[in-house]
């Protein structure tokens, strides 16, 4: 023992070649303490063995240690960092993910919101090892009682996020709980499932939104070519939108080369033009690449009428100067 040791500690006992010690200080008294150097993560692990008797403190001593390696050895940690800073680390991986392209870049903003909602209901400073298996069931009540509109879609996705970051946990070590075994509230997937009805029309909710973009594009409530133009365009997104069913980024991005062509069809003893197109994977948000049907060929072909961009490079819905209609504009419109 050290001089410098010596000045706190009373007594100190060597294990497995001095790799952990028990010990007595002048601040605990007769009760002997565990002191291990953990040097995978450079700090000192410190436990009250609760006895005064030598022969029992080494012991408990020499099986604490044994647990205390054991998870070390297989590449876990002992001292657990908190949400926050993980979550920071979370965040940086899956940016790699948009890097290599198996997420788009509006993906990763979902994800970083759905943590954002999670670290406040943590409170943000709870250490990672403190997460347990029912750390999770109040967080749907928490989130309606933030936000009483907050749909149960919306929380089912969050819950696949939280999912998604205790996996990455569990894999780097710092959990013992895998994500399987977090409990969440039930959700009523009939309920989830008939909230998909966000994404379609009734026939009079159909006939009110193209009957609305007519007049919203009429000449006359356009102030200038440049604004009758870009309307027009607008117009035939949204109904491009509504006919095919693509996400808005695939639509966005879609180019005069992901028209593959126009095929006409029977359509109840009615001939009916159907348009034949391509999303390719870089612009999907699954990044697979996909073909499919637009029921309608009248908001495509409107649109390569009058379009001033048409190259086979050249987006298909494009604003005057060629380029991705903005949120701004859509938002004005």
């Amino acid at each position: 023992m050290s001089k410098t040791e010596s000045s706190w500690k009373t007594e100190s006992h060597e294990l497995f070649d001095g790799d952990c010690k028990v010990l007595r200080t002048n601040q605990n008294g007769d009760v002997y303490q565990l002191h291990v150097w953990v040097k995978e993560e450079k700090k000192l692990y410190r436990k009250s063995l609760r006895t005064k008797h030598l022969d029992t403190a080494l012991s408990k001593g020499k099986e604490e240690y044994i647990n205390i390696m054991s998870p070390v050895n297989s590449g876990k940690k002992i001292f657990s960092d908190d949400v926050t800073t993980v979550s920071k680390r979370f965040l940086d991986w899956k940016y790699e993910d948009i890097k290599s392209g198996t997420i788009v870049r509006t993906r990763h903003v979902t994800i970083n919101t759905h943590i954002q909602h999670m670290l406040r209901y943590l409170h943000r400073d709870m250490k990672v090892g403190d997460i347990h298996t029912g750390t999770f069931l109040g967080y749907f009540n928490w989130r309606k009682d933030g936000d009483s509109s907050v749909k149960e879609t919306t929380v089912s996705g969050e819950y696949s996020t939280i999912r998604m970051f205790i996996k990455y946990c569990h894999r780097e070590g710092l959990t013992d709980i895998s994500a399987d075994r977090i409990g969440i509230r039930k959700l009523d997937r009939v309920k989830l499932q008939t909230n998909v009805r966000r994404d379609t029309f009734t026939e009079e909710e159909w006939e009110r939104l193209y009957k609305g973009m007519r007049s919203f594009c009429a000449k006359k409530n356009c102030g200038n070519d440049k604004e009758y133009y870009e309307r027009q365009i607008f117009r035939n997104y949204i109904l491009g939108l509504a006919n095919t069913g693509m996400r808005t980024g695939e639509l966005q991005q879609l180019q005069s080369r992901d028209i593959i062509d126009y095929r006409k069809t029977d359509d109840y003893g009615k001939t009916k033009e159907v348009v034949f197109l391509q999303v390719r994977a870089e612009t999907s948000k699954v990044r697979k690449d996909r073909r499919l049907f637009c029921r309608e060929s009248v908001c495509f072909r409107r649109t390569e009428e009058i379009s001033i961009n048409c190259g086979a490079d050249e987006l298909v819905f494009a604003d005057y100067k060629g380029k991705r209609l903005s949120e701004r504009k859509k938002k004005a419109f």
